[in-house]
C-alpha cells in the first residue's frame, strides 16, 4: 500500500506524529485480533487524508445475519471529536454492514473503529470483532467540496458559451448543432448518443443531448442549461448523462430534472468521466478527492502547499450506501504520473475516466495521467496487475507503441479489451483504437486489432471506442473533428459524422434507443436533408402523439408550390421527398401544422 503523507505544519507536526504513532498501534492490534474474517474494510486500516464526511465498511465472504446486529455493534471514536453514534445497515447484498456516523469527524484526528462480537452470518459462524484506525483529512471543506475543472475538458464549469434566450418547447431549435455526415455505407443499426461542448469559449454553442440516426437527423435532443457529458442508455432501459450546472449524473427516459441525481457520498466530488448502472440495481461512479499536499517534501521545486487531485471509486447500493470504496492515495504515488508538472500549485496525478466491471466481477480503471490501465479486486480493494505507465507488469506484444493518455476502457464479447488511445506522447501524437488480446497469468497484452485513420486523426482529449454486435467499432474521437467514426473489422469506413469545427463530444455511442418496444418521438421536430440540395431533399418531422398533419411548401414570396401531407397520421416518424427539379434555385420553405403546433424550415435550391 502506497501512502503519501504531507508534512504537518510547524504548530501541529508532534501532535500530528503522535497520533499516527497512536494509529499505528492500534492498527497492530488489528492484525492480531482476528481480522481475517473480514474480506474488506473501508477505510483501509492506516489510511490517511480520510475525508471527515466518510461511512464506514465491512464486509466478510458470507450472508450475515440481520437479527445479530446489535445497535452498539459498531463502535467509533475520534482523538478529538470522542465517541460518535451513528446508524449500522446491512445492504441489500445481505453481506456488507455500513456504518454511518451522526456527525462528521474532525479535521487530522486519529480515529478508532471497533466491530464488537456477537455479528454472526447467515449460517450461524461467529465473525471475531475488529478494532482498527485511520487518520482524517487537514485539507479544508471547501477546497475538498469543490469541483476541479477537468483538465481536458476546460470547458467543462463554464456552461453554454452562448445562453441565448429561453426557447418554448415547440421551436425549431436554432441553435442546435448542425450534423455533417460524410460517409454512409450500410453503417449497424440503431443511434448515435452525442453531447456537445467546446474548449474555446469564443466558439458559439450551446449544449444539447442528442441522439442521431445514420443520416445524422435527430430521434431526440434536449437543450441543457450547461453542459453535459456522457450521454448514454443504460442496460436498465434509462439514460443518463453527467450534469455540470450540479455536479450529478441525472437519470431519465424523456427528461431529465436537474433536481436529484446520481453522486458521490461520503464527502467526495463526483467526477464526471463515467457511471456504470449494474445489473443489481447498484451503481459505479468515480469522484475526486482534493487534498493540500506538501509537494516540496516529495519533488524538487515542488509547492509546500499544492493542491492534489485524488481518484476514489464508489459503488453505491440501491439505497444509495457506499458499500464499496477505493482511493488512489491508498495505493497509488503522486509520482506514478508520467507527464504532469510535480511542482505545479495544482495536480492532477490520477485522473481517473472509464471503470469497467470486467468478466470476472472486478473493476478496471483506467487513470490517464498516469498512462495506466488497473485491475482491482472488487471483494478486497486489493490491486491485482497494472498495465502501462511507470508501474507496468505486462509485455506488449505487436505493439511497440503501447497507449499514452487513454481513455474507455471496456471489456468486449470477446474477453479482448478496446480503449481509446489518445496518443498525446506518440510521435508525432495521433489517436487510434486499439484491441488487446489479455493473458494475465503471463502478463502479455497482445494487439490483434486497430484502427489509425488515413490522414491521422488526433483527439488529444476524451474519446471513445465501441465494439458493436455486429462487428464493427464505433470511435469517437473526442477533441477532434470528424466526431464519430464506425469501420469494418477490415478497417473499411462505413459511417463518418461531425459537430461544426471546434464543437466535440466527450463520448460518442451507439444504442438501439427502444421505448415501449418501438421508437417513439418525444417533441415535434421538423428538418430537412441534405441542405442545401439538388434537386431533391427529404422532409422528416416528429409527432409525439397521433394528430392531423397539414405540410405545405412555400416560395420566398409565400406563394404554395405544392401540400405533400393533409391527412391523420400516427404518432412517430415520418418522411416526404420533396422533388425540386422543375424549381428555380433559391429558398424555399416547409411549414408543418398540427393542433397546437407549427413550425417552419428553411431549404435552400442550389443548381
Amino acid at each position: 500500500m502506497n501512502i503519501v503523507r504531507p508534512l504537518a505544519s510547524s504548530a501541529g507536526a508532534d501532535r500530528k506524529v503522535g497520533i499516527l504513532m497512536m494509529c499505528a498501534m492500534l492498527i497492530h492490534g488489528m492484525a492480531t485480533g482476528g481480522a481475517s474474517t473480514w474480506l474488506y474494510v473501508s477505510p483501509v486500516p492506516g489510511s490517511t487524508r480520510v475525508s471527515r464526511e466518510t461511512n464506514i465498511i465491512f464486509r466478510p465472504d458470507n450472508a450475515i445475519d440481520p437479527s445479530t446486529m446489535a445497535d452498539d455493534a459498531v463502535v467509533a471514536w475520534g482523538t478529538s471529536s470522542g465517541q460518535h453514534a451513528g446508524r449500522l445497515t446491512l445492504s441489500d447484498d445481505g453481506r456488507t454492514l455500513v456504518f454511518l456516523p451522526s456527525i462528521p469527524f474532525s479535521s487530522g484526528e486519529c480515529v478508532t473503529v471497533r466491530i464488537n462480537s456477537g455479528i454472526r452470518t447467515a449460517s450461524g459462524t461467529a465473525l471475531a470483532p475488529v478494532t482498527y484506525s485511520f487518520t482524517v483529512t487537514t485539507t479544508p471543506r471547501e477546497l475538498q467540496s469543490r469541483p476541479v475543472i477537468v483538465p481536458d475538458m476546460p470547458g467543462l464549469a463554464a456552461g453554454p458559451s452562448v445562453q441565448g434566450p429561453s426557447l418554448p418547447v415547440d421551436t425549431l431549435f436554432p441553435d442546435f448543432p448542425e450534423i455533417t455526415v460524410s460517409v454512409s455505407d450500410d453503417p449497424a443499426p440503431g443511434y448515435i448518443f452525442l453531447s456537445n461542448l467546446v474548449f474555446d469559449l469564443q466558439v458559439p454553442n450551446v449544449p444539447y443531448l442528442m441522439v442521431l440516426d445514420n443520416r445524422g437527423h435527430t430521434a431526440f435532443r434536449q437543450r441543457l442549461s450547461g453542459n453535459g457529458l456522457d450521454f448514454k442508455l443504460q442496460p436498465n432501459g434509462l439514460m443518463t448523462y453527467f450534469s455540470a450546472p450540479i455536479s450529478k449524473f441525472v437519470e431519465g427516459d424523456t427528461s431529465f430534472p436537474e433536481v436529484t441525481g446520481i453522486a458521490c457520498r461520503n464527502g467526495y466530488v463526483t467526477d464526471p468521466h463515467d457511471l456504470r448502472l449494474l445489473p443489481n440495481g447498484h451503481a459505479l461512479l468515480l469522484g475526486q478527492d482534493n487534498e493540500i499536499v506538501n509537494m516540496d517534501t516529495i519533488v524538487p521545486g515542488g509547492r509546500p502547499l499544492a493542491t492534489v487531485v485524488g481518484a476514489v471509486i464508489q459503488e453505491l447500493d440501491r439505497s444509495g450506501n457506499v458499500v464499496f470504496q477505493w482511493r488512489s492515495w491508498d495505493h497509488f504515488l503522486i509520482t506514478d504520473a508520467t507527464h504532469e508538472d510535480l511542482t505545479a500549485a495544482t495536480i492532477d496525478y490520477v485522473h481517473a475516466n472509464a471503470l469497467e466491471v470486467d468478466n470476472d466481477g472486478n473493476i478496471l480503471l483506467s487513470s490517464r495521467h498516469m498512462d495506466e490501465i488497473t485491475k482491482i479486486d472488487r471483494q478486497t480493494g486489493d490491486i491485482l496487475w497494472r498495465m502501462g505507465g511507470r508501474n507496468n507488469m505486462f509485455t506488449f506484444v505487436n505493439d511497440t507503441l503501447g497507449f499514452s493518455h487513454q481513455h474507455s476502457i471496456r471489456r468486449i464479447a470477446n474477453g479482448d479489451i478496446t480503449l481509446f488511445d489518445n496518443g498525446n506522447f506518440h510521435t508525432p501524437p495521433f489517436s487510434r483504437a486499439v484491441e488487446y488480446r489479455l493473458d494475465e497469468v503471463h502478463r502479455t497484452a497482445s494487439l490483434v486489432w486497430q484502427y489509425r485513420n488515413t490522414p491521422d486523426v488526433y483527439g488529444s482529449a476524451m474519446g471513445y471506442v465501441q465494439r458493436l454486435d455486429n462487428g464493427n467499432t464505433l470511435i469517437g474521437w473526442g477533441a477532434s473533428n470528424p466526431s464519430v467514426t464506425e469501420v469494418r473489422p477490415d478497417g473499411t469506413k462505413v459511417l463518418e459524422m461531425s459537430l461544426p469545427p471546434g464543437v466535440y463530444s466527450y463520448r460518442a455511442y451507439r444504442f438501439p434507443y427502444i421505448q415501449n418496444g418501438s421508437l417513439q418521438p418525444q417533441a415535434y421536430t421538423l428538418q430537412n436533408y441534405p441542405n442545401p440540395f439538388n434537386p431533391s431533399t427529404t422532409i422528416r418531422y416528429a409527432l409525439p402523439r397521433d394528430t392531423h398533419v397539414t405540410l405545405t411548401i412555400y416560395d420566398m414570396l409565400g406563394r404554395r408550390i405544392s401540400q405533400p401531407g393533409d391527412e391523420q397520421q400516427q404518432a412517430g416518424y415520418h418522411e416526404i421527398v420533396f422533388d425540386g427539379s422543375g424549381l428555380a434555385s433559391g429558398v424555399y420553405f416547409s411549414r408543418l401544422q398540427v393542433s397546437g403546433y407549427s413550425a417552419v424550415s428553411k431549404m435552400v435550391l442550389m443548381k
